[in-house]
């Protein structure tokens, strides 16, 4: 439990709560928090030291004690779970009782729902989930196309549609090749329809200019089409980020709601011509010869 979920229900039980008793309770959490850490063992590769809660328990936990569940483990298991991120060759990995249980080399085959709870009800145990720290690793480059909030700079955009739960989105995406993977807006997500959040899916936490945001991964269709009207698809992980507008992701552009990085565009494979004159981008689809 939080010190600030402690406070709250000692405040809804006894109706009132002094900023000086407030202030006992933190201490005291802190003191029990400092005994926990230094009755541990130390962090290791050989040994996984959390426990992991059932799916019922999970689903019961509110919001922020949820992202403490995953965060707290990764946080104990540290050296364990790079460990694991060399020996799977992996980007995520999904642990239970001190075991992988699903790992993959990319977020293209991140679990989906139905899998998440097929891990469940298999081992009665929800898992922990893990993200290398690469899959975050952007190199912001503010060069072309949509205006910045820097004099004479714009950013190169793509038009991409995406699908999910038999709805379709079409956006003007931020093209940023120093990114790996694809990042978005979860609230602009959820209101399209694109995407929708289960109390039991995984919410984690990670930095983004040395700024802290709370994310889930979410499975997606991702269409772009060239300038003959061909269209390639591919089904992947988008990063949906909540309170995007007040993210850094927006930091260099207020209007981003989407930005694309170049693992999608490399399973596409579209060849690009940048138009640094007129600002725009023709794509186009080398045609396959039978």
């Amino acid at each position: 439990m939080t010190t600030e979920k402690l406070i709250q229900k000692v405040r809804e039980k006894t109706g009132s709560l002094s900023s000086e008793n407030e202030q006992i309770l933190a201490t005291a959490m802190q003191i029990l928090h400092d005994a926990e850490n230094a009755s541990l063992p130390p962090p290791s590769e050989e040994n996984f030291l959390s426990r992991n809660i059932t799916l019922e328990d999970y689903k019961a936990l509110p919001r922020d004690e949820k992202r403490h569940y995953h965060d707290e483990a990764e946080k104990l298991n540290q050296h364990w779970v790079e460990s694991q991120f060399r020996i799977h060759n992996a980007e995520w990995i999904m642990v239970v009782d001190g075991q992988v249980v699903r790992s993959g080399a990319t977020l293209d085959d991140f679990t989906d729902h139905e899998e998440l709870l097929e891990i469940c009800h298999k081992t009665g145990k929800y898992p922990f989930a893990f993200f290398s720290k690469w899959i975050f690793a952007i190199e912001e480059q503010s060069t072309a196309w949509h205006n910045t909030h820097k004099v004479d700079d714009a950013y190169p955009a793509l038009s991409i549609r995406l699908a999910g739960n038999n709805n379709l989105f079409e956006a003007e995406a931020d093209l940023d090749t120093g990114a790996t993977d694809c990042y978005g807006s979860l609230e602009l997500l959820i209101t399209r329809g694109i995407v929708t959040i289960h109390p039991d899916d995984v919410e984690r936490s990670s930095q983004h200019l040395n700024k802290s945001f709370f994310y889930f991964t979410k499975d997606v269709w991702l269409e772009l089409t060239d300038m003959t009207g061909v269209i390639r698809r591919w089904r992947t992980s988008i990063i949906c980020v909540e309170n995007w507008r007040s993210s850094s992701f927006t930091a260099i552009n207020p209007g981003r709601t989407i930005l694309l990085g170049r693992r999608i565009l490399l399973n596409l494979r579209p060849r690009l011509t940048l138009d640094f004159d007129a600002h725009l981008t023709e794509v186009e689809f080398k045609k396959t010869t039978v």
